[in-house]
């Protein structure tokens, strides 16, 4: 999966599409948005939780204790799974340097846990960083096992040679000697990464936007952009004991007036999951569009979204006068209303559907032949053009228990 957008272009009627959902940065061609499609239970969702496990698993503090648990979790039914390695690799564009990053782990089927202080359940077979400017990439460092090839890493002197344990990342490890050279740069870029899983950490950002003045006039503003109207948005101080949980659930009171009415909503219990999801990504949003870039990924965007709105939140990313950071934006969605040429290209959607063998096919859209760059992309998925439905068979009256 990919945001470089390929050598397809819009038909006249839709090529401000062109324009709005590509950002060029350093001569590549970036789109801001890209969509993951098909039916329940394909491995939408997984391929979202295997991004979280493998930032998690990079940003977590290196320890005795492993956290590449969920990451070595071959597929069960392949042969040898236990042996199986898990390969992951994500390629940044970081201040104009293209970084490509991965490992590969396993389980450690060693028995001699008691013997060994340090013994790891899952162990670090492979690592790698490379870096350009150009088409050509240079290895800065290159793992196997517990050996690492440093010689083209910056300030190599300040990393220690020896890494703690077997299911220590090296790229962390160096970053916590190292506050400025390659390994810290995409360490902390993927430090930031929001995704969906921690919907209370994107509420307590919206809430930090509103403590201030200026932003919080911006907040209300984005909320009014989706029809969500208020005066004001009123904070409550937690007590004590709330302040000492790691997510204190704030009180939010929404004000509107109505003539001489003042009313006040209280966002948790008298406004619809949607509106609450809003709020909570609202914060989120005006940090992407104004302050710094990201990568946010949302699971099942469509969730407790109206059609129209979902619309509206995909055209923000698009439009280069609200999105002034080129931030982008990761999302699965059984929303076929936004399968238009008129929002997306077909090469910013892509498609999971499962194999014989129950495993996860990823295919774009711009990979099939025959499909029109201004076709009707949503009617030609639901009938079937497009692979990535679900099988449905007829309901019987024997079926029924």
């Amino acid at each position: 999966m990919s945001f470089v957008a390929t050598g397809l272009k819009s038909t006249e009627e839709y090529s401000y599409i062109d324009t709005n959902n590509i950002a060029e940065n350093r001569g590549m061609k970036l789109f801001k948005t890209v969509g993951i499609y098909g039916a329940n239970a394909s491995g939408k969702s997984n391929i979202i939780r295997a991004l979280n496990w493998f930032v998690s698993a990079i940003i977590t503090q290196p320890s005795p204790q492993s956290n590449f648990v969920f990451l070595c979790d071959p597929f069960l039914y392949q042969k040898d799974s236990k042996n199986t390695e898990s390969f992951f690799q994500i390629v940044l564009l970081i201040e104009g340097i293209k970084y490509r990053y991965g490992f590969t782990v396993k389980r450690n089927l060693e028995t001699n846990v008691e013997k060994d202080n340090n013994f790891s359940r899952e162990i670090v077979t492979n690592e790698w960083l490379y870096t350009s400017k150009s088409e050509v990439m240079y290895p800065r460092f290159e793992r196997t096992n517990d050996e690492v090839i440093t010689n083209n890493l910056e300030n190599k002197d300040k990393v220690p040679a020896n890494i703690p344990y077997k299911h220590t990342l090296f790229l962390a490890h160096a970053a916590s000697f190292d506050s400025k050279g390659d390994c810290s740069k995409v360490f902390s870029y993927l430090n930031i990464i929001p995704i969906s899983i921690y919907q209370q950490l994107f509420r307590s950002l919206s809430i930090s936007h509103l403590k201030n003045t200026e932003n919080k006039q911006s907040f209300l503003h984005l909320l009014s952009i989706f029809n969500l109207k208020y005066d004001d948005i009123i904070l409550q101080e937690d007590s004590k004991i709330d302040k000492a949980k790691i997510f204190p659930q704030e009180k939010v009171l929404l004000e509107k007036q109505y003539e001489s009415i003042k009313i006040f909503l209280n966002l948790k219990d008298n406004e619809s999951s949607g509106t609450q999801k809003l709020f909570d990504l609202a914060g989120l949003l005006l940090y992407a569009f104004n302050f710094f870039s990201l990568i946010i990924v949302l699971d099942e965007i469509d969730s407790n979204f109206h059609p129209s709105l979902l619309i509206k939140l995909i055209g923000l990313f698009n439009n280069p006068e609200i999105n002034k950071m080129n931030s982008q934006l990761l999302f699965t969605s059984h929303d076929t209303n936004l399968m238009s040429p008129s929002i997306m290209r077909r090469d910013q959607f892509y498609f999971t559907e499962k194999n014989e063998d129950d495993s996860t096919r990823l295919y774009s859209l711009a990979d099939l032949k025959g499909v029109q760059n201004d076709a009707d992309f949503a009617k030609q998925y639901l009938a079937g053009f497009y692979g990535a439905l679900p099988i449905l068979e007829e309901y019987r009256q024997e079926d029924r228990l």
